[in-house]
Parts: structure tokens; sequence; C-alpha cells
């Protein structure tokens, strides 16, 4: 999903950029994870091991909520290194058009004006498709999704481009208002405020569809992520980051998985309203610790090894493309061969057949991550030349070039 996936970092006093390996690795496991609960087949109700694969499946709905930290993350970083040089606002909203808008709108186009043409959808797809599409079109899947539900089209997984999207239409000028203590004080009470708005809409009965996609629920990961970017630039902060991440900070995400798999394997009112309203905030700060260990850990150690590798960075650097073909991917396969949605039975189980869907789908998306970053990202992604940022940025201390995004 990560719209940041092309996005480089420059060492303080070099002229070459270069990418932070273990943030591209760190992508890859979230694409990966949500890859993972889309692609698996969902309606396997027989034998009890299939059951439990399916459940298995879908904890990987988490990794968004990894995108969204490391999306608060980078594009704070971005605008604290950046801010007061000239043309801050120009220069920042160019480059996040010339990376997100070309895929995202030729997407759209295809969807909404080429495959209509073309026979592709039923009439009640038309009609939903119709409906909803002013959505897509200003960036405000997630709030189509609140009023009308899906699309019976597998753009759904838009909302979540959506929720970031309206995160930088605003926080620019508050971090270019606001000081950096005040921001990292603005950062926790929009967690606070976050938390205690789905436990007031949830404690009503209201719809948890809702607290799920809607921007004012979700904003906890982008919260932590910022934090996270502002403290380090702090003096002494990234020491005090390293020590929270070993201290408490190393039971937040095992304690948040264990809130998503109550909920997974039980979906109660009281395991949905824990998760939701306790869990999203785990989530976020144990991803937001792994972040930690992750840009602070030695190149030798365990994590950076696994999150350096070959396979998570090509995972994490076209994260973007994967995010945006993976599910419309999935639902040609559904439609044109049958077995993708229901395997067939390999030794008294679906499972065997029903794994392989995930490799199916990533292997073709992957196809047109390629062919859509040469042909159509690559170019505008060219045109930044003209939208330079103006100042060497600065690097928090003792860490590789990770907080210093440029571009």
């Amino acid at each position: 999903m990560s719209s940041l996936a092309g996005e480089r970092q420059k060492v303080t006093g070099a002229q070459s950029d270069a990418r932070v390996p273990v943030l591209d690795g760190l992508r890859g496991l979230a694409i990966a994870l949500v890859m993972m609960n889309n692609s698996f087949p969902e309606k396997l109700t027989f034998p009890p091991m299939d059951i439990i694969a399916v459940h298995i499946s879908r904890f990987g709905w988490i990794g968004v909520d990894l995108f969204f930290v490391l999306s608060g993350f980078l594009i704070t970083g971005i605008l604290c290194d950046t801010k007061g040089a000239p043309h801050y606002f120009r220069n920042f909203y160019a480059r996040r058009v010339l990376r997100i808008f070309p895929l995202y709108y030729t997407v759209l186009v295809a969807v909404f004006i080429v495959a209509p043409h073309l026979g592709a959808f039923t009439a009640d797809q038309m009609r939903r498709l119709h409906q909803q599409q002013w959505y897509y079109w200003t960036y405000l899947a997630n709030l189509g999704t609140m009023m009308h539900g899906g699309t019976d089209v597998n753009i759904g997984h838009f909302w979540s481009l959506a929720v970031e999207e309206q995160f930088y239409v605003g926080w620019p000028l508050l971090v270019l208002l606001i000081d950096r203590r005040r921001l990292i004080a603005l950062c926790v009470a929009l967690m606070v405020a976050s938390c205690a708005l789905r436990a007031a809409w949830l404690a009503q009965g209201l719809s948890g569809d809702w607290v799920y996609v809607g921007t004012p629920f979700r904003i906890d990961g982008l919260a932590v992520g910022a934090m996270i970017a502002l403290i380090m630039r702090a003096p002494g902060g990234m020491e005090r980051l390293v020590r929270w991440a070993r201290g408490v900070g190393r039971g937040l995400l095992p304690l948040g998985v264990v809130l998503v798999a109550w909920f997974e394997m039980t979906h109660t009112d009281a395991s949905s309203f824990a998760c939701q309203v306790v869990g999203y905030p785990l989530l976020a700060l144990g991803f937001g610790t792994l972040l930690v260990r992750s840009i602070s850990a030695s190149p030798t150690s365990r994590v950076s090894r696994l999150f350096s590798s070959n396979a998570m960075r090509i995972l994490g650097r076209y994260s973007y493309a994967l995010y945006i073909f993976h599910a419309l991917v999935l639902q040609y396969l559904n439609e044109h061969m049958p077995w993708t949605l229901m395997p067939p039975l390999v030794w008294g189980s679906h499972v065997p057949i029903g794994i392989l869907v995930i490799p199916l789908v990533a292997v073709l998306s992957f196809v047109l991550a390629l062919l859509s970053w040469n042909l159509l990202e690559k170019p505008f992604l060219s045109l930044k030349r003209y939208f330079p940022y103006s100042r060497v940025v600065r690097q928090a201390p003792h860490v590789a070039p990770v907080a210093v995004a440029t571009s």
C-alpha cells in the first residue's frame, strides 16, 4: 500500500541517494501480510484444520497498521527536515502527486471508464460503481465504504490510501506551525482521542466497519509513526526510543496480536470491542517498536538481516503497486479460475491448493507492478527533479540514514 515505497533517503553531506534497506523490508512485511489476508480462500468451512488456516490468514489485515506507522514516520521526517525551506508546500505536494496519482488514477480510469465499456461488470456492479465513483476520484474511498458498503469490484482496499491522503492534506501545515515538543503532545492527544472515539462509538452499538476504515478512528498508526520521527530528532531522542523499544515496547505487539487472535477466533461483541479499542493502539505502538528496533539494529543482527534481505526489499520497493493490483488480480482469478475461490481437496484438506493462491496472486501482481513501474511510474518520478528539496536534511545521531527521507 505504502505510496512511500519509492521514496529515497539521503545521507547527510552526501550527494547520492541511498535507500534504507530495513524500511523497504518493513514495507515488504506489510504487503506480504496484506496479500496473505486477501488472497487465501475464505470460504473453507471444513475440516477443522482448514478453518484454523483461514483464521490465521485473516491476521494479515494488521499489515495495513504497519503501513500507517511507516507512512506517519516517513512523511513527518520529510516535513521536519524541510521545515522552513523555500517552496515547502509546493515541493512536498508536487512530489506526493508524482508518486501517488499516476498509478492510482490510471487504475480508476480502467475500472470506471474502460472496463464498463468492455462489458466487464454486471448491471448491479455497474450501479454500485456509479454510486460510489466520486468518492474514489476524490480520495474519499473510506467515506464511500462507510456510507454505501462495498462496490462488488475489488477496489475496496483503496480505503487505506484515502486515509493516508487525508493525513497528507493537513499534517504539513501543522508541522510548519507547531514546534516539535507540541507536535509530540499532539500525536499523543490524537492517539488518545482516536481510542476514546472508537470506544464511545462502539459502546453505542454503531458500526464496527466504520471504525475500521474511518480516518478519525484509524489515526493511531500515523500518529505513532509521526511521534517516533519527532522524538528521533530531539537531543538524545534515539537513545530514549531504543530504551523504550527494549523495555515495555517489546510486549506491545504480541499483546496486540493476542487481541486480534481473540477477535478472529470468536467474532463476539466483546472481542471486537477489545480489538478495535485497545488492539489498534497496541498494534500501532508494537509496530513502532519494531520500526525503532529495525533502524537501530546492528547490520549483523537477525532483525536487520531479515528486513535487509533481497526478498523483503523487493516486496517493499514495489509495495504500492502490489497493494493496488493484488485484489483486482484475485477477483479476475476467482471469476475465471474457480479453484482459487474453493480449492479442491488434497489429502482431505483444501489448504494445500489454497496456499498456492497466495504466490499466484503475488507473481501476477508483481508482473503488473514491474510494468507499471517502468511504463508509468518511473517517467513521472523523473519529474521530481523540478521540485527538489532545497536543504540537506539532518540525520538522527547514531542512526543510519533512516530519518532523513528527502524524496
